[in-house]
């Protein structure tokens, strides 16, 4: 088995360094390389090795940016270490030659991704018209989730930097084009629901498999896109679809609502995760640096409110913390106060174990964590799990006048872990819809700290990509947050386009295309 894990790694590397030659051009490098793919494709270990090389591939690209782009610059985070990047980061002041924030900035990893994505789309079919192997169920499988990770990778490219260049074929020859302008909004939301169409044609729909994108993903995805561009009885139906493909179920405890992020296979709410193995990569996930280091201090820290907000949930009889959320991922021993958790810039322990010699003294899940050092931090990073889906679901409800099914969802998810305090419809008053819209977004920001998925959640709310009138929900959380730190610029004027990432010099100094549209107010 080890050798195996080898062989991939290794080849899995070198996928990446040849692609990286090959898409890099309207980056940076030549695309032709002395290694050819289209020679490559001649069995089924060559098919494993090559969607072994994708997820490699997805797991760089996410690594860090998990959290840069989806989670660091919301309402959830508060600096906990020094650093320049970190200071850049909460204060809203990206720019695009900055070398403290360029492994957010560039563009680079996500299209390689999507270069590997390409050449499966391509020598995918081929194997299975000529049945290699006999595994021609399994090149349709990879076939469909290239697709559905390429879709998946230009969704994060299109909420991070909204227009993008749009490249569906592989580089192999002198004579291809090399160089891309960014595409309009329109025609990448367009690219992305047609791969996630193409990815349900030919995906598989194994229900066990938590680590591989198969059917119950891409239905997740679908319903993202769609609630992203405010398509709600569209996002009804594929949140329907994923439901009944998952054949999730709710868990029904604190514990086990802890075990889907130390051991999502066993876990009956996992869609599918990313699993990210210091052994087999080399060197560990983002995660334990940015928020639960056992090696130095914390980039962030998960944000006092949060905190205390989940620590006032109070049963009046017994005084237990009611909301097991806060126990299973804050240490309650070591900062067992909202003051303590504050002063000593507390960890975060949601994708931590439990330390087995420092248990809660009533019994209860909850206590120290092991914290792993961060060039070995392994974490099974979730990407879409059934509380995500179903709060969409719930939103989509909502703006659709099903408010009570929407609050149904919410009660569903408090009282899983242990809050027991119900959401009631009679509790609404004035502008129902957006009341309940902001309880949902307030049940999601507690269910899915930590997931990078805040930043999002406050971006598309309102009119999106209206740099004039849009964005009141994120100005309205986030302007008072950057009006109280020094130096801090406030989404407003020129600078509410810096909701969008600038994109990195680098891009522009590769590619003539991409000069004069960059995201303003940034330079190139």
């Amino acid at each position: 088995m080890k050798k195996i894990r080898f062989t991939i790694l290794l080849f899995g590397g070198l996928l990446i360094l040849l692609t990286a030659t090959r898409c890099k051009k309207f980056l940076q490098n030549d695309p032709v390389s002395t290694i050819t793919p289209g020679s490559f494709w001649k069995d089924k270990s060559d098919a494993d090795a090559w969607m072994a090389g994708i997820y490699n591939s997805v797991q760089t690209t996410i690594n860090t940016n998990w959290f840069d782009w989806g989670e660091v610059r919301s309402d959830n985070v508060k600096g906990a270490g020094t650093g320049n990047a970190q200071t850049k980061f909460l204060n809203n002041a990206l720019s695009a030659s900055d070398p403290d924030i360029a492994g957010a900035t560039n563009w680079t990893n996500l299209y390689v991704t999507i270069s590997l994505c390409n050449y499966g789309i391509k020598y995918y079919p081929q194997m299975m018209s000529q049945d290699i192997g006999g595994a021609t169920a399994t090149y349709t499988d990879y076939l469909g989730q290239c697709y559905g990770l390429r879709a998946l990778m230009y969704f994060y490219g299109l909420r991070v930097w909204g227009k993008m260049p749009i490249i569906t074929e592989p580089l192999e020859t002198y004579g291809q084009p090399t160089q891309y302008g960014r595409s309009p909004i329109a025609d990448v939301k367009k690219r992305i629901l047609d791969d996630i169409d193409l990815a349900l044609k030919n995906i598989g729909t194994n229900k066990t498999n938590k680590y591989n994108m198969q059917k119950a993903a891409v239905y997740a995805l679908q319903t993202d896109v769609y609630m992203w561009f405010q398509q709600y009885p569209e996002a009804l139906v594929a949140s329907q679809n994923c439901i009944t493909e998952s054949a999730c179920t709710w868990v029904t405890n604190a514990q086990s609502w802890k075990n889907m992020f130390t051991d999502p296979a066993t876990s009956t709410e996992t869609i599918f995760n990313l699993y990210w193995d210091n052994i087999e990569r080399g060197g560990g996930v983002g995660v334990c640096g940015r928020f639960a280091s056992g090696s130095n201090t914390n980039n962030y820290m998960m944000a006092p409110k949060i905190f205390q907000e989940l620590f006032d949930r109070i049963d009046p009889v017994t005084s237990a913390h009611t909301d097991g959320r806060l126990t299973t991922s804050f240490d309650m021993i070591t900062y067992s106060t909202p003051g303590l958790y504050n002063t000593l810039n507390g960890p975060f322990g949601k994708f931590t174990l439990f330390d087995p010699a420092a248990k809660r003294s009533d019994g209860q899940p909850g206590g120290a964590f092991v914290y792993q050092l961060n060039n070995e931090c392994n974490v099974k990073i979730p990407i879409y799990r059934f509380a995500d889906i179903m709060l969409l679901r719930a939103e989509a409800l909502a703006h659709t006048g099903k408010y009570q099914d929407a609050l149904d969802i919410v009660n569903k998810v408090r009282t899983r872990v242990g809050y027991m305090t119900t959401a009631k419809l009679t509790d609404y008053t004035g502008d129902v819809v957006a009341g309940i819209e902001r309880t949902i977004l307030t049940e999601r920001q507690y269910e899915l700290m930590g997931e990078g998925k805040r930043w999002f959640d406050l971006c598309r709310i309102g009119k999106m990509y209206d740099f004039t009138n849009g964005y009141a929900y994120l100005t309205s959380v986030m302007n008072p947050i950057l009006g109280s730190r020094t130096g801090a610029s406030k989404y407003e004027g020129a600078n509410l386009g810096r909701i969008m990432f600038p994109i990195n010099s680098a891009a522009f100094n590769a590619n003539p295309k991409l000069v004069g549209d960059q995201n303003p107010p940034y330079d190139e």
